[in-house]
């Protein structure tokens, strides 16, 4: 037999060393809050969702349409689990820790499409997630019967029209072919693209909330989910300048700087490179005893 990783970045790396499509979102997730809460259980979790998808199987007819299944959805969901948008307190961190969110039936946009996806492959449908300008919704279906379904405010139904003036804006969509643009601004997001999203909201809270240990942790797993992410190795640098891992810092920036694309506007980044050498000197030439 063999060994199963035994802490939270393991298991996050194993979830996401694979196909994306062989991703499992609901596993990947909740390893990457066991790296903020490393008692949690993510099988137990993992079995909550399945018992809510359970609970969707049950209720369906053997030959359902794609809005008899949504309304199931939202019935299970929505009405009687009770889940809801955080509109109180939009940047507080557990708003994307599925866990948390489970806990306590609130969340982010993404966090609760990620859950409304996890029940649905559960009950066995498969859910698109979508990308909006400043939001994030499901698909479910294909061609007329597509439907776009917003789990952040319980589940409300969206036409494709208000999906695309979301992204475009009013002025840019009036007259325009509608087919066309839904093939072309409201296609699937790849689940790595789902889980960097979810990490990068969790970042962007704790560093309002000035957790920047915390913002540092979860830099480092979209650096493990995207290593090519420039702009991600960017801000790894700065976190870890705040928090003082000044050697870390230069290895973060000595790397940006090396993949950096030509003609690129590097000024900034090496004379933060310069100081913080200076830095990491002048500990090494003063140790604390």
């Amino acid at each position: 037999m063999g060994t199963t990783p035994s802490n939270p970045k393991e298991n996050f790396i194993r979830d996401v060393s694979c196909p994306d499509w062989e991703i499992n979102l609901s596993s990947a997730s909740l390893n990457a809050a066991a790296a903020e809460f490393p008692n949690l259980d993510v099988v137990a979790y993992q079995g909550l969702i399945a018992k809510l998808g359970v609970r969707v199987k049950s209720q369906l007819t053997a030959h359902h349409s794609t809005y008899d299944f949504v309304d199931v959805m939202h019935e299970v969901i929505f009405r009687e689990a009770g889940f809801k948008g955080n509109t109180k307190d939009y940047f507080d961190p557990n708003n994307n820790h599925i866990n948390q969110v489970i806990d306590r039936k609130t969340g982010s946009p993404v966090a609760l499409s990620i859950l409304y996806m996890e029940i649905a492959r559960t009950a066995g449908a498969f859910v698109d997630g979508i990308s909006l300008r400043k939001h994030f919704i499901v698909a479910i279906g294909e061609g007329d019967e597509r439907l776009y379904v917003d789990p952040f405010y319980r589940g409300g139904l969206l036409s494709r029209k208000e999906c695309i003036v979301s992204i475009l804006g009013k002025e840019r969509v009036d007259g325009a072919d509608f087919d066309d643009l839904e093939r072309k601004f409201l296609r699937p997001t790849n689940k790595r693209t789902i889980l960097r999203r979810l990490i990068s909201n969790l970042k962007v809270a704790y560093e309002k909330h000035k957790k920047y240990k915390l913002a540092l942790s979860a830099s480092e797993r979209i650096q493990l989910l995207d290593p090519s992410n420039l702009g991600n190795l960017s801000e790894l640098a700065h976190l870890q300048t705040k928090v003082g891992n000044f050697g870390d810092a230069v290895d973060s920036l000595t790397q940006f700087l090396e993949r950096a694309p030509a003609g690129a506007n590097t000024e900034q980044a090496e004379s933060a490179l310069r100081k913080l050498k200076t830095l990491t000197t002048q500990g090494q030439e003063n140790p604390e005893s």
